[in-house]
């Protein structure tokens, strides 16, 4: 049988041929849709999570805290490392903290030093920053834990990294003081900003930026990644807290705007699969129509099978079996097609984007081939019980 299948797709290769471009049409759509619905969902999460933070992210206010005693510092730095949830701090300092490559001051003249200065946001933070917001980096890395460090380090955004001008040196200075401080310019992050921005150890700025560490405000954002409620975040903060630098704790509630979105993903994906079983249905009437076309060129061919002893059984049997096979080798051509296209889009995407390479959607793919099959059958059922219907006495006609 699998013989006669084989030949009697050779005797027509048209109608093989727009049999085949129909199924795969059908299978490219639907994962085509489901990679399409994925990226997008995907880019809006990630593009939110570069600014808002990742869903969910809660924002705690400390206050009335001992912030310039070193030795709480110290302990309140080394408990927040330990954390084993995503969890980060950052400080608001009394007066801003201009930066300057270090290149463009050293052949200044000393009168002109001070002007070369920019001001820029400056985010003291600690290392689980990068855990709580979305921050894929340019080029470079992130801040080293302060246990590791022994300098101070800052990175730089895109929009501040033209100033900077792949400068490996940068100095700080406040208004109060009259001292450069030199810093390590150790990567250029994208965080979706649009205005310079600059991320500086703040553990490393209390060790040996002193004159700098005047705070005015400090922030926690904590994302949890173990289960924590809102609740149960609050209570851990309040004892890391009283065991450190003491103070007053307020929630400020969700920092991220995971909510506002959800309904947005919502209609999305609602769409993609409606445009799914839309191209799956096309798929299945593309078929349908070239089955009983082929089943018109063939009445002759079919009635004489039937008049030389060929059975209904058998006929259904050729007739559905040519859609199967070609089914078979249309749904390994896909998967090749969607794979190279996969490995594409990964290496289009440039090493800084918020959306990471996008996984193959295997699940998607196993239904699209599992539907594909399912829609060669569903094409020729009808063809093939219309073709066993036919009576051997036409033939004579």
């Amino acid at each position: 049988m699998l013989k006669m299948i084989l030949k009697d797709l050779r005797l027509s290769p048209l109608r093989s041929i727009l049999t085949s471009v129909s199924m795969l049409v059908g299978i490219i759509a639907m994962i085509g849709s489901v990679l399409v619905g994925t990226l997008g969902r995907e880019y809006l999460i990630s593009v939110n999570a570069q600014v808002y933070g990742w869903s969910p992210a809660y924002s705690f206010i400390i206050t009335e805290s001992n912030f310039p005693d070193r030795d709480k510092m110290e302990k309140f730095f080394q408990t927040f490392e330990s954390i084993d949830d995503a969890a980060a701090v950052t400080f608001s300092m009394k007066e801003d903290i201009k930066f300057a490559p270090m290149d463009t001051l050293l052949p200044a003249l000393p009168n002109d030093i001070y002007k070369n200065l920019m001001s820029v946001d400056v985010v003291c933070t600690t290392k689980a920053y990068d855990q709580v917001y979305n921050l894929p980096m340019s080029s470079g890395r992130w801040l080293e834990p302060s246990s590791k460090g022994g300098s101070l380090e800052i990175v730089v955004n895109k929009e501040a990294q033209n100033y900077f001008i792949d400068s490996p040196y940068a100095a700080g200075n406040v208004k109060s003081t009259l001292a450069l401080t030199p810093f390590n310019v150790v990567g250029v992050v994208n965080d979706g900003r649009d205005l310079p921005a600059v991320y500086a150890d703040s553990a490393a700025m209390l060790h040996f930026a002193p004159a700098m560490w005047q705070v005015q405000s400090v922030n926690v954002y904590w994302h949890p990644t173990t289960g924590l409620t809102a609740d149960q975040i609050h209570s851990a903060l309040s004892d890391i807290l009283a065991d450190t630098i003491g103070g007053h704790l307020e929630n400020a509630g969700r920092s991220d705007i995971g909510d506002t979105y959800h309904s947005v993903l919502s209609i999305l994906q609602l769409g993609l699969l409606v445009t799914s079983l839309l191209l799956l249905s096309v798929s299945v009437l593309g078929q349908i129509n070239i089955g009983l076309s082929s089943l018109e060129q063939r009445t002759h061919e079919l009635l004489i099978r039937r008049a030389i002893g060929t059975s209904r059984t058998n006929i259904v049997a050729l007739v559905l079996g040519s859609q199967l096979v070609l089914s078979i080798f249309v749904c390994f051509a896909a998967i090749l097609l969607s794979l190279i296209l996969v490995h594409c889009i990964g290496s289009l995407l440039p090493v800084d984007s918020p959306v990471g390479t996008p996984g193959y959607p295997i699940s998607a793919a196993v239904a699209a081939v599992t539907v594909s099959v399912l829609t060669a059958l569903l094409g020729g059922l009808l063809p093939a019980l219309k073709a066993a219907k036919l009576e051997p006495a036409l033939a004579l006609r």
